[in-house]
């Protein structure tokens, strides 16, 4: 059985796809990993030399950097270690830390707009899919990744909501400069997921959308598997 869970930037997808993958003993891979992995290496590379704007990327002026970005991507694998599973571009291979680093942050939108780069990267997450039994958490999963998925989830919460749990979760106190520049920076990622060309972030047709805004990890999770369960019957 595969999973899909999708569902805009702090609404939950991670940390329900980890539990509900334990549940049932499946693989589970947050695709938006694969993304990070690749800005990752392209920041060591120097591939970027000034901040870049997804409308910048796409413009003619950008060509070079689209291909080099998109032969990251053609490279791009994940290695299997029981249910976890670790990055690697070429042969390097990513720590998780590395992935969530400020710079990462700032660039991966960018990343995620090139259409070359989603199409390749495709391929890998189908195929870690393939694999077995799956949950792939990401922003298209059940639209263009794995459109016959058995089982769509979309996690959806406010943007005010998704912000105090990132500040919570960095150690930073609701309602403090740094709460508030992590909302600004959610506004504008939703903004960018929502009016992207290519695979926008919009739940499947056939998506149980699920609204996180009032509750725990635990409940989520078990609506997750609840629905998952009902598939498997």
């Amino acid at each position: 059985m595969r999973i899909a869970i999708d569902g805009p930037a702090s609404s939950g997808k991670s940390s329900v796809g980890r539990h509900v993958a334990e549940e049932f003993g499946f693989g589970f891979l947050d695709t938006g990993l694969l993304y990070r992995a690749i800005t990752r290496r392209a920041l060591d590379l120097a591939l970027f030399t000034a901040p870049t704007t997804a409308a910048e990327v796409a413009s003619e002026s950008y060509e070079a950097l689209r291909r080099e970005l998109t032969g990251l991507a053609k490279v791009t694998d994940v290695h299997a270690s029981g249910t976890h599973f670790t990055m690697a571009i070429g042969g390097f291979s990513l720590s998780d830390s590395e992935l969530e680093a400020a710079d990462v942050e700032l660039f991966v939108p960018v990343v995620a707009s090139i259409a070359s780069v989603r199409d390749a990267l495709r391929s890998v997450q189908r195929s870690v899919a393939a694999r077995g039994g799956s949950v792939l958490a990401g922003r298209d999963i059940g639209t263009v990744v794995l459109p016959d998925a058995e089982c769509k989830i979309f996690l959806d919460a406010t943007a005010e909501a998704r912000a105090s749990r990132r500040a919570r979760q960095r150690g930073y106190s609701v309602g403090s400069k740094e709460h508030q520049e992590i909302l600004v920076s959610l506004l504008a990622r939703d903004a960018e997921d929502r009016a992207r060309a290519i695979a926008p972030l919009v739940a499947a047709a056939d998506a149980v959308i699920i609204e996180t805004d009032a509750l725990e990890l635990s409940d989520v999770v078990q609506r997750v598997v609840s629905e998952a369960r009902k598939v498997v019957r």
